[in-house]
């Protein structure tokens, strides 16, 4: 979860920790929300009946994206702005083990309501998932294994059993879960940015703002990994 590009200070109570993490993932889920309201039931005219799962999922996907991108963000923000930064730190396996679990209810009901009458978009006249919807769950599937892994591994008692090269070489298959994720919205939702009807009143889609956001953290990723060198 992006955990292993910077010694960390001696963390404040586990508890604390966990009580900020959940407060920071609260304000991103409560903003996700607000932006998915607006965008689809007040602008696009979703009904209202369908904010319990059509909607919440798709609060649950991008807020989910954003609380694992800000567990990734804290290394490098900590490499450039080590004073602001670098007593952050601590907040990155709380970020990322909560973030996880946005994904993991954003899967199950993705599951649950995965059929041509919401999603007409992956499937064929034939009611079969069509390229773009097997291509897209196939990275879906794949990133939510493999952040499993990166999961699991950072539970406290399994934790304690690795070897920190072991473990942060676990943690860097985030990136890779990333790129998975980024690869499962792009092909989902790239046809509706050609759509000028898409950008009503400015709000644009939740799949074009998971992308930038993906693009923003490896591009932030990369710099500090540059920057690094350099020093």
């Amino acid at each position: 979860m992006g955990i292993e590009t910077q010694s960390q200070p001696s963390p404040p109570a586990q508890a604390g920790n966990w009580k900020k993490g959940i407060f920071i993932s609260l304000f991103i889920v409560a903003l996700s929300f607000l932006y998915a309201f607006l965008r689809y039931n007040v602008v696009r005219n979703v009904p209202y009946e369908q904010i319990p799962l059509f909607i919440s999922n798709k609060v649950f996907a991008l807020s989910s994206l954003i609380i694992i991108g800000s567990a990734f963000l804290l290394g490098p923000l900590a490499g450039f702005f080590p004073k602001t930064f670098l007593p952050k730190l601590y907040l990155r396996k709380p970020l990322g083990l909560i973030g996880f679990g946005v994904a993991a209810l954003h899967s199950f009901i993705s599951l649950a309501i995965l059929n041509p009458s919401y999603y007409p978009k992956l499937f064929d006249a034939s009611g079969k998932l069509n390229f773009v919807g097997e291509t897209s769950l196939l990275f879906g599937i794949l990133a939510f294994a493999v952040f499993s892994i990166t999961a699991i591994s950072s539970i406290p008692a399994i934790e304690e059993r690795m070897r920190p090269e072991q473990w942060k070489r676990i943690q860097r298959l985030g990136y890779l879960v990333y790129f998975f994720v980024l690869m499962h919205v792009a092909i989902m939702g790239f046809k509706g940015w050609f759509d000028p009807a898409s950008y009503k009143y400015g709000l644009v889609s939740i799949s074009l703002i998971s992308v930038l956001f993906i693009i923003f953290v490896f591009i932030l990723r990369i710099l500090a990994g540059v920057f690094k060198k350099k020093n």
